[in-house]
């Protein structure tokens, strides 16, 4: 076991549930991001205790594009198709088994599915569905009515009428304002966030992975662990241009795309591609496993790793990894 330390950190004040100063405020800003940069470079080794036992919180590998849909998404290549799964496995939380099953078996094997077997992921913060809507039929219908409404987004790009990809906050902005407008919801911008990030993931020629993902409430905490000073969250004003363009509104966006490039562009960066997105992510992880170590915050629930991934993939680097999740019953519910 070779566990990331956090030595002579600090004690701090919280505000409610989330603390008011990093726990590193007395380190050297370049210590704190080399702190940062060797949580990303054991990442995928899975040798922490948390980030080993804790796979359902840290459920990416470094490399957000080494996620096993990319991979299966690949051989799909109707874009409708590609706008359905997708929508569902982001609104699912995620749920690999919803959405093999869809895959392979169709719309209504699924839904005859759903009468014993979970829809979604429990593991990660709600989105506001419409109220008394029955997740488990909109899980299917609607996705499957804003796929045949949207899907002309990616068919105009592969036929060429729109000259250059979308960038994934440009796409997530316009299924925002599709799912606000023509099915209710109050918020789903994250699951459109995620939406955006699969499908540039999985179809780069499509949706550009090397284009800005503005970040949730847990990547400005993790920032804020890094860059100290004021949490960011909530401060940055910011607008997307027609073409997608990420335009800094306040003094707080512009901080923002200050930090992020500091790190994007840092010698110590392991990121060899999709920078923004893959730093995005991981300083959302950063400070999940920073507040797990100081007490400040607790591992969910374990679920079945087949909720998460197929029980053919390795999400660390190592090769034993894979039988030790076995080994602990976790594979199967």
């Amino acid at each position: 076991m070779s566990d990331i330390l956090y030595p002579s950190t600090c004690e701090v004040e919280f505000k409610g549930k989330k603390p008011k100063d990093s726990w590193m405020k007395e380190w050297p800003l370049e210590q704190r991001i080399q702190k940062f940069f060797e949580f990303c470079s054991k990442f995928d080794l899975r040798e922490d205790e948390l980030l080993k036992d804790e796979y359902q919180i840290f459920s990416h590998r470094l490399l957000w594009a080494e996620h096993p849909y990319c991979t299966v998404m690949q051989e799909v290549t109707d874009n409708e198709l590609r706008m359905f799964y997708t929508l569902v496995f982001s609104f699912t939380n995620e749920h690999w088994g919803t959405f093999m099953k869809l895959k392979n078996e169709g719309i209504e094997a699924t839904r005859q599915h759903f009468t014993q077997n979970r829809h979604a992921r429990n593991d990660l913060f709600q989105i506001y569905y419409p109220k008394g809507t029955n997740v488990k039929d909109w899980i299917l219908d609607g996705p499957a009515k804003a796929a045949k409404d949207l899907a002309y987004l990616l068919q105009d790009v592969e036929n060429g009428n729109n000259s250059t990809p979308w960038t994934m906050m440009g796409f997530a902005k316009i299924l925002e304002a599709y799912f606000k407008k023509h099915q209710g919801f109050r918020s789903p911008l994250y699951p459109c966030k995620n939406t955006a990030r699969y499908i540039a993931m999985s179809y780069p020629h499509l949706v550009d992975p090397e284009s800005i993902l503005f970040g949730g409430t847990g990547h400005f905490d993790g920032l804020h662990q890094i860059f100290g000073g004021q949490n960011l969250n909530g401060k940055v004003k910011y607008l997307i241009s027609e073409n997608g363009e990420f335009i800094p509104q306040n003094k707080y966006a512009d901080q923002w795309l200050y930090q992020m490039d500091l790190l994007v562009n840092h010698p110590l960066n392991p990121m060899t591609s999709q920078k923004y997105l893959n730093i995005e992510d991981k300083t959302c992880f950063f400070f999940k496993a920073i507040a797990i170590r100081h007490g400040a915050k607790k591992p969910t629930k374990q679920i079945p790793y087949t909720w998460i991934f197929p029980d053919t993939f390795n999400l660390s680097n190592r090769p034993e990894f894979l039988d030790e999740v076995k080994h602990k019953g976790l594979m199967y519910e």
